[in-house]
């Protein structure tokens, strides 16, 4: 029972009221403790959940999309599994909280022309996160496990790897915008 930490240990090592833990618990975010007699204790896991669940909401996320997010995560996930889930939330810059929306009506763009912006910004925003989270997962970890690194080292690799998982997309996205201008010009020069 010495890996096994107490209700008290536990929000205090998370950094969490008793009532954040069991509401979390009770909305299956998080494993019920294990039972030992008539007292509940929590595991290294159960730390890992909660941690990720509180980074997960100080990145805006609602309840059902964190519910969304952790039922994606195997039951069998282990600790490092988990924080591998959790290095990949970590910001790069302060400007996590723009919005795309606001943003293009604010420049004069309609406001059904900004949500479909917003939208698609939204999906491939999420489809971009996925994939890459995948080959960090199936790829990067592996090699940082095998080659005797810990899971504060592949959090220290995908930090210095955010800056390039974000200009990679904008970068693409310009070339793509350029090319789709050019196209543009060229079917007009045509007509």
């Amino acid at each position: 029972m010495a890996d096994l930490l107490t209700l008290d240990e536990l929000t205090e090592r998370v950094s969490m009221s008793v009532r954040n833990v069991r509401f979390y618990t009770s909305k299956g975010l998080v494993p019920p403790p294990v039972r030992r007699g008539r007292s509940g204790y929590y595991s290294a896991d159960h730390v890992a959940r909660l941690q990720l669940v509180r980074e997960l909401r100080e990145h805006g996320f609602t309840l059902s999309a964190i519910k969304g997010y952790i039922d994606r995560i195997p039951a069998d996930a282990t600790p490092s599994d988990i924080a591998l889930h959790l290095s990949l939330l970590a910001p790069v810059t302060g400007e996590n909280d723009v919005d795309v929306h606001d943003g293009l009506v604010g420049i004069g763009v309609p406001t059904s022309a900004a949500q479909a912006c917003a939208e698609v910004y939204a999906r491939h925003g999420q489809q971009v996160a996925d994939e890459l989270s995948e080959i960090v997962r199936t790829h990067v970890w592996p090699a940082v496990r095998d080659a005797g690194g810990s899971v504060e080292d592949l959090r220290a690799l995908v930090h210095r790897l955010k800056p390039l998982t974000i200009a990679g997309p904008v970068t693409a996205y310009e070339q793509a915008m350029d090319a789709s201008a050019d196209s543009y010009e060229r079917k007009g020069s045509r007509a």
